[in-house]
């Protein structure tokens, strides 16, 4: 009588998010962050450095509020055909190539800024470094994403938050150092110098990342895939065990169908929020503070607070998202920043005035942190650059629109109150908004 062998069951077939779990944190990830968060550093520095030139350029060329609001939205203006563009090749090309460029043509056009002879000169150089701008806001984000494992993920995106306020503290170092300390004519052309170079030496950094392993693996190339996992998780994995299948190619018309449409919808609501109230705050607040008369306060030691309010903003966004949740997070965050926004708008002592700058920089940024975990995790991969293409757009295309009216409420009533109480009621509305969303904590990458 002859035996049959017993079957050899075969390995068990694991997608890319049981994998990433499997391998846990490990130090890929932590290096991930980091590099990623040098992106996060440029950003925040061409926020408030423009910030700080406005005033320059508005009495070097006699320029209204008006004009000097279209200034401070130039670069926000070329983020948005970034955000759209780059968000978008992304998800066709893949995420490296993106991720790589974009941080190049942003120092680039930063350093080129230097050599603007005119208003005019000036806007285009700041429109073409924000198309660097977008694509990273866009890539960033989605491949970090699409790098940590799953229950990590929340944290790990916040984490990404935290080189903000490191941006911050670093434009108003550069700041007072060029503009305070240099001084003369052209201080401010080599204030932008100085800002390109570190930008470029991240470029050179970020060469090392990979390719994201969702999208490698949806476009069905399981060898290379499995070779990332295998670097990120520090463990061999065979591509043979890979269970993700090939995605046909998708139209970005899916962000608007039927299944997606009321999501893209609140998402964007909720990023039009952020952009206005955050741009429209922030490219002004070097102004709101150099001419408030009330308070004798040194600008650049106000401008430092703020940043410093936002590491524990962060650090309260990255425990509360694992807590009690993304939606609650980003909805109380927005709530309080409103209030406190108010608060900075009416006033009237010294204590309340530095305390209310201080929780403003706390809420809003920390809402800033909640969004991005919240975001990645309603988007299917085959979309996720694309959608955080179409809310990155979406909300730079409103975020132009910020510094203008916060410019034109000064022109129209001659005070800052009305600007910041603008600013409040839209973050307000982005928390009652925020409310009517699903909540993402524990939910797998699609």
């Amino acid at each position: 009588m002859t035996i049959e062998p017993a079957p050899v069951a075969a390995a068990p077939r694991l997608g890319v998010e049981e994998v990433l779990r499997r391998g846990g944190l490990t130090r890929f990830h932590r290096r991930a962050v980091l590099v990623t968060g040098l992106a996060w550093t440029f950003v925040a520095m061409e926020i408030l450095l423009v910030g700080f030139t406005v005033p320059l350029f508005t009495a070097l060329w006699d320029l209204s509020g008006s004009y000097a609001g279209w200034i401070a939205a130039s670069a926000l203006a070329g983020s948005l055909v970034g955000s759209l563009v780059l968000g978008r090749l992304a998800d066709r090309i893949g995420r490296r190539r993106i991720f790589q460029a974009a941080i190049l043509w942003y120092a680039l056009f930063t350093a080129l800024t230097a050599l603007s002879w005119g208003p005019g000169s000036l806007s285009a150089f700041r429109f073409l470094a924000g198309i660097g701008l977008g694509g990273m806001l866009v890539v960033d984000p989605s491949m970090l994403a699409e790098y940590l494992p799953p229950q990590k993920r929340g944290r790990y995106l916040v984490l990404l938050d935290f080189f903000w306020p490191v941006g911050l503290l670093a434009a108003t170092g550069l700041s007072w150092l060029f503009l305070e300390q240099v001084g003369g004519d052209d201080a401010w052309r080599y204030l932008f110098l100085a800002a390109a170079f570190p930008a470029f030496l991240a470029f050179a950094v970020r060469l090392a990342l990979p390719e994201s392993p969702y999208w490698l693996a949806r476009r069905g190339r399981a060898v290379e895939a499995a070779g990332v996992l295998g670097r990120i998780t520090g463990r061999p994995v065979d591509p043979a065990t890979l269970a993700a299948e090939p995605e046909p190619r998708v139209s970005v018309v899916e962000l608007v169908s039927r299944r997606l449409r009321s999501t893209s919808a609140l998402i964007v609501l909720v990023w039009i929020a952020l952009n206005i109230s955050y741009y429209g705050l922030f490219l002004w607040l070097p102004f709101v503070l150099q001419t408030e008369e009330r308070f004798t306060i040194d600008v650049y030691l106000l401008l430092a607070l703020s940043a410093l309010s936002q590491f524990p903003g962060y650090a309260a966004a990255i425990w509360l998202v694992e807590r009690v949740g993304r939606k609650p997070t980003l909805a109380a965050f927005l709530a309080l920043g409103g209030v406190s926004a108010y608060a900075f708008a009416v006033s009237d002592s010294t204590p309340q005035y530095v305390a209310a700058l201080f929780f403003v920089g706390f809420f809003n940024l920390g809402a800033w942190g909640a969004v991005y975990p919240y975001t990645s995790e309603l988007f299917p991969t085959r979309l996720r650059a694309s959608a955080f293409g179409m809310v990155e757009g979406v909300g730079k295309g409103a975020a132009i629109g910020g510094p203008y009216l916060f410019g034109a409420l000064i022109d129209w009533t001659g005070d800052t109150v009305w600007s910041l109480t603008f600013v409040a009621l839209v973050m307000v509305a982005g928390a009652l908004v925020t409310l009517l969303g699903p909540e993402t904590r524990g939910r797998a990458l699609a």
